[in-house]
This record gives C-alpha cells, sequence and structure tokens, in this order.
C-alpha cells in the first residue's frame, strides 16, 4: 500500500501491509495500525500521536527523529528496531517484544514500561523522566548518565545494570531491586539515606 496524503487523521490502517515502507514527514493522528505489519519500515521526521498498535508488527524498523506521542503499543514486535532521535512521550507498551532494541538520544519521558522486558538493553544517556518502570525487567541494562527524575520503579529488577551517573529520586532508589548493581559514590550515598541510614563522621578515639 503506498500512501499518498503528507497527514491522516483518523484513519483506519488496520490488517494494513507497509513492509519496508519509507515514512518521511507524514504525521498520523489517532489512527489505527492493529494488525498491520511495518516490519522493515523506515520512518524519518515522521509524526506518530494518540494512534493505537495492537499485535503489529514493527521489528526490524528504522527510525529517525520520529515521533510516537501517546500511542498504545500491545503485543506489538519491536524487536531489531533502530530508534534515533526519537520522541516516545508517554506512550504505554503491554506485552510487547522489545528486546533487542536500539535507542539513541530518545525521549521516554512519561512512557510506560510497565512489566516489559529491556534485560540487555543500553539505556544510557536517555531521558526517562517520569517513565513508568514498575515491575519492568532492567537486569544488566546500561542505564549510565539517564535521566530517571520521578521515574516509578517498584518492583523493577535491576540486577547487574550500570547505574553510574544516573539521576534519580529517592523512592528510586527504595523501590528497585538493585542486587549487584552498579553504581557510583553519590549513588551509594544518596541509596543509604533513602534507606534511613544516617551518615555521621567516624568518632575520634577516646583518650
Amino acid at each position: 500500500m503506498g500512501l499518498a496524503e503528507s497527514s491522516y487523521q483518523g484513519e483506519d490502517f488496520t490488517e494494513v501491509d507497509l513492509q519496508q515502507a519509507v515514512l518521511e514527514g507524514i504525521s498520523f493522528t489517532d489512527c489505527d495500525f492493529s494488525g498491520a505489519s511495518l516490519a522493515g519500515c523506515r520512518s524519518v521526521r515522521a509524526e506518530f500521536t494518540g494512534c493505537r498498535f495492537f499485535g503489529t508488527e514493527l521489528y526490524g524498523s528504522e527510525h529517525r527523529a520520529s515521533s510516537f506521542v501517546g500511542c498504545t503499543f500491545e503485543r506489538t514486535a519491536w524487536h531489531s528496531s533502530t530508534l534515533t532521535g526519537c520522541r516516545l512521550t508517554g506512550s504505554t507498551f503491554t506485552d510487547c517484544r522489545l528486546v533487542p532494541i536500539t535507542l539513541t538520544e530518545c525521549d521516554l519521558t512519561l512512557t510506560s514500561f510497565a512489566g516489559e522486558k529491556l534485560a540487555g538493553t543500553d539505556l544510557s544517556g536517555l531521558r526517562l523522566r517520569e517513565a513508568n518502570l514498575t515491575g519492568t525487567d532492567l537486569t544488566a541494562c546500561d542505564l549510565r548518565g539517564s535521566d530517571l527524575a520521578g521515574a516509578r520503579a517498584a518492583g523493577a529488577v535491576l540486577a547487574g545494570a550500570d547505574l553510574r551517573g544516573a539521576t534519580a529520586d529517592a523512592g528510586f532508589w527504595v523501590g528497585a531491586k538493585l542486587s549487584g548493581a552498579r553504581v557510583d559514590v553519590e549513588q551509594a550515598v544518596r541509596y543509604a539515606l533513602a534507606h534511613g541510614l544516617v551518615l555521621a563522621a567516624e568518632e575520634e578515639p577516646r583518650s
């Protein structure tokens, strides 16, 4: 199927075959891509706003400077895809296949990955402010320098993850499962304070 328009609103793209399609500068608002195949597609500066992706094939796709704002992804295959300079603000992922996926310089503010599996994914330097990471499997993820301010991480598994240089609130250090995670000294102090420990200078020897 070819796309002749530069803007689509409320369109039904269910079961549509867009494999290997090039989506450049096209905007989609409140469109339904349920059951559609966008496997291997390439988007450049495309905009998806409030769109629904249920059982959609997006594996092997490549996206540059595109946005997926307020979109719903359920049982969607994203594996082997690459996103560079993209925004996924406010989007929700449920029962999706995400690994392996490459995310570079992406904005994941307010994005929900609750209960998803992202083990081993490089998330370094990404903006994850106020993201929902509740119960997310982040085992061995690279989160160095990422912005996790306000992120919800109750029950998130970060075993073996690298968090050095990442910014996170006290709630993150209390709620996440951090066994074996790598942190820097400043983060270790924040972890201690979040768990109610009192840092005190070593007492001088008694005379």
